[in-house]
């Protein structure tokens, strides 16, 4: 067991897109057999950017909930680390781009981006956590934001039903005696790096070398085998985690998991044994947020009050890659 990383949460806060689209509507735009969406998706409901929306604002609105919430001014952030699979555009960061949005373009603070696919969320904790304990940062922000809508093939309906837009923000900052990340953990399975792929708009096919296929832009997900290669490894990955942390399933009180998907989720309770009454599921009315899915479960939980001082929170979760990644968190 290893000495926890002494980070505490301060506050959070989420947003989603403006749009709030059924599976109903996307049977009938899609020309689909009703039903057929959230039967096959499990999600009634998801939120999508409106027009005017962007990664920035989302993730500039995320950040403001959470500051508000820790009672933090945006000027006494130390760091801002963003996380997304997609950014706003290849260059500024889309971390330079939300300092814009919240008026600190003339503070010089830290700033940078991160993308460990669904997961950035928890690379930016523990970044933030070996910051704060190297007493180089005060108090950081890790922001994580995704607008999946643009990159969806509609003819695919495994993952176009799946996916909703939104950004999620956690201020942290130094703990209390107790509190801390007790553990974190990340393990890396290239055997699956095509299950999950967005194959064009990086230097590899893009306007000047444009790819095969006009849906190359689009996302590709191959979600039978991203399952049943995270089965393979998911049990051996928690006990490691957990064994790490120092404790079991029964000293874990509350467990927010990435909202893969339905399939996901019911793996997490049957297979893995975790009790359904300990599970945060935001999958119905929110869908698979990418990267700021698993972030905005922890900001429902939190305002939900499921999360109070002394709780011990294990957030974990796939993302593509393969990757696997889980944090034990006292608060």
């Amino acid at each position: 067991m290893r000495r926890p990383l002494p980070v505490a949460l301060l506050g959070t806060g989420s947003v989603g897109g403006s749009r709030r689209v059924t599976s109903d509507w996307l049977d009938d735009r899609y020309d689909r057999t009703p039903g057929s969406t959230r039967r096959r998706s499990g999600v009634a409901t998801r939120p999508w950017a409106g027009p005017a929306e962007t990664s920035s604002s989302l993730a500039a609105e995320a950040l403001r909930r959470a500051l508000a919430a820790a009672d933090v001014e945006a000027a006494d952030l130390d760091a801002l680390i963003v996380a997304s699979v997609v950014p706003e555009q290849p260059m500024p960061t889309t971390a330079a781009l939300v300092l814009q949005r919240l008026g600190l373009g003339a503070g010089g603070m830290t700033a940078f981006d991160v993308n460990t696919s669904c997961l950035g969320f928890l690379t930016g904790l523990e970044l933030a956590g070996h910051g704060i304990a190297a007493c180089r940062w005060r108090h950081v922000s890790v922001v994580a934001v995704d607008l999946a809508s643009p990159g969806l093939d509609h003819g695919d309906l495994e993952t176009s039903a799946l996916f909703g837009d939104g950004a999620a923000a956690a201020v942290l900052g130094v703990p209390r005696a107790g509190a801390g990340v007790l553990a974190t953990r990340f393990a890396t399975y290239p055997a699956g790096a095509r299950l999950c792929e967005i194959a064009a708009g990086g230097t590899r096919y893009n306007v000047s070398q444009p790819p095969p296929r006009a849906s190359d832009y689009l996302f590709r997900m191959d979600g039978l085998g991203v399952m049943r290669l995270a089965s393979r490894h998911l049990p051996g990955f928690l006990a490691a985690l957990l064994d790490e942390a120092g404790t079991d399933l029964a000293g874990i009180d509350v467990v927010i998991p990435h909202q893969a998907s339905e399939l996901g989720l019911r793996f997490l309770r049957q297979r893995l044994g975790v009790p359904a009454d300990k599970v945060v599921d935001i999958l119905a009315d929110h869908g698979n947020q990418v990267s700021a899915s698993l972030p905005t479960a922890l900001d429902v939980a939190a305002r939900q009050g499921r999360l109070p001082p002394g709780t011990t929170a294990l957030l974990i979760g796939t993302g593509a890659g393969l990757v696997l990644g889980g944090a034990v968190v006292r608060l």
